[in-house]
């Protein structure tokens, strides 16, 4: 954790400054403390200040933590959502830059992007070229390019120099109406993208926003921390089979906001490493239920014909209480059940399970697992804690090849997918299965 002292603009009188105010910084804590006689407990919108060998900040959406009671004044502890360093920002809703540029060791390692030309061992010489950036997305709005860095440190005392390379994502808008929580959501869609695609971490280590030819500013946020640990069962597609194809694939995920509540359900697990087995299974069954309500749903029986049906029956009801009990359970009964939408993905599921198993009886034991575990109903060919785990993988990545099907990526890939995917899965089931009897 880094600590600075140094003064604020009160955020009770703006006409007056407080003095000897601590700062604390980490990846997961971004904190203030200061002196003061207001007796207020209220969160602060924003909070501005100079602190010594930090320099500018505005801190925003701070939160009241704590706070101690002395003979002259209280000692009050705010938590703060985000920091920029560089710049007062008194209003961030009506706050424009340029552009803002995120550097990650993940997409690094995703795209194998590299400007150093490492020839030590034989030519003794090491080389920095320069790399032409990739456009991947671009609209009336704002454009997404690719670029890489590098960092070079001397260090005279140690006779050192330190090169650190990496790739990042340059957000630029076309005609400045960005501001900054549009660039953030931007972040935050485009870290989705990165990790469902390569699996890889989504740890951000730097976020630069950029006005005209000032000095850029820097933003410390929770943001910059990864969506999650990269799990060897997930899908992995590799940067160069999906180069020509990202912006259209960038355009179709901007577009298509039903896909993201899938994706917000599968990426739980990521997020949540504690989340439990159980609520692990139901978040992927409800998720691959809400894709294909909102990707490939149909009614069982005409839609007119059904209507005149539906509306012949309530109109035979006296009852209000009761009329309006049978509309609420007629409202979806034109809809497929659960077992039906999993079979309208029976082709992925024969192609990702193991050539040994049961297809139809394995959809039977995910619908009965569910029914069970939402309405304790029988536990009559129910998963086991085992099974239960692997079931929600499967699943997991019929939901996840089913999301890059609708943002584009070409059949020829996804059948590969499916294959390599199945057989990776497979192979630690049949490891761990040995391990656990």
């Amino acid at each position: 954790m880094e600590n600075y002292i140094g003064k604020i603009v009160s955020p009770f009188n703006e006409n007056e400054s407080i003095d000897f105010v601590r700062l604390s910084i980490s990846n997961e804590i971004i904190e203030i403390e200061f002196s003061s006689s207001k007796r207020s407990h209220s969160n602060i919108k924003t909070i501005i200040g100079v602190f010594n060998g930090f320099g500018k900040v505005t801190l925003v959406n701070c939160q009241n933590i704590g706070m101690s009671t002395g003979a002259g004044a209280d000692v009050k502890k705010y938590s703060a959502e985000y920091l920029f360093k560089g710049e007062f920002i008194n209003n961030p809703e009506s706050y424009y830059f340029d552009r803002v540029n995120i550097e990650m060791s993940g997409l690094l390692d995703w795209t194998k992007i590299s400007s150093i030309n490492n020839n030590l061992f034989t030519d003794k010489v090491l080389t920095i070229e320069d790399i032409d950036i990739i456009e991947i997305y671009k609209s009336d709005d704002l454009s997404i390019e690719i670029f890489s860095s590098n960092n070079i440190n001397f260090k005279r005392e140690n006779n050192q120099i330190t090169i650190k390379e990496n790739v990042g994502f340059k957000i630029k808008s076309q005609n400045c109406n960005i501001n900054i929580w549009d660039y953030l959501h931007l972040i935050k869609e485009l870290k989705k993208i990165l990790f469902i695609f390569s699996n890889r971490n989504t740890h951000i280590d730097k976020t630069n926003f950029y006005k005209g030819k000032e000095p850029p500013v820097k933003l410390y946020w929770f943001g910059n921390n990864s969506l999650g640990a990269p799990s060897p069962m997930n899908p992995r597609i590799n940067f160069e089979d999906i180069k020509p194809d990202l912006s259209n694939i960038i355009h179709n995920w901007f577009e298509n906001k039903d896909l993201h509540t899938s994706v917000e359900l599968v990426l739980e697990k990521s997020i949540n490493n504690k989340l439990s087995r159980e609520n692990y299974f139901l978040n992927n069954c409800f998720s691959i239920e809400t894709f294909h309500r909102r990707f490939k749903n149909y009614k069982l029986f005409d839609k007119v014909e059904f209507k005149s049906i539906k509306e012949g029956i309530l109109e035979s009801i006296e009852k209000s209480d009761i009329k309006e009990l049978i509309g609420n359970n007629l409202a979806h009964i034109n809809e497929p059940n659960f077992k039906k939408r999993l079979y309208d993905f029976q082709s992925d599921f024969s192609k990702l399970l193991p050539s040994d198993w049961n297809v139809e009886e394995y959809i039977t034991r995910i619908v009965k697992t569910r029914n069970y575990l939402v309405h304790r109903s029988s536990n009559k060919k129910v998963f086991e804690k085992f099974d239960l785990l692997y079931a929600s993988i499967f699943i997991e990545t019929i939901i996840k090849i089913n999301v890059y099907r609708t943002l584009g990526i070409k059949e020829g890939l996804i059948e590969k997918l499916l294959s390599d995917t199945g057989k990776n899965i497979k192979g630690f089931y049949d490891s761990n299965k040995r391990m656990r009897f």
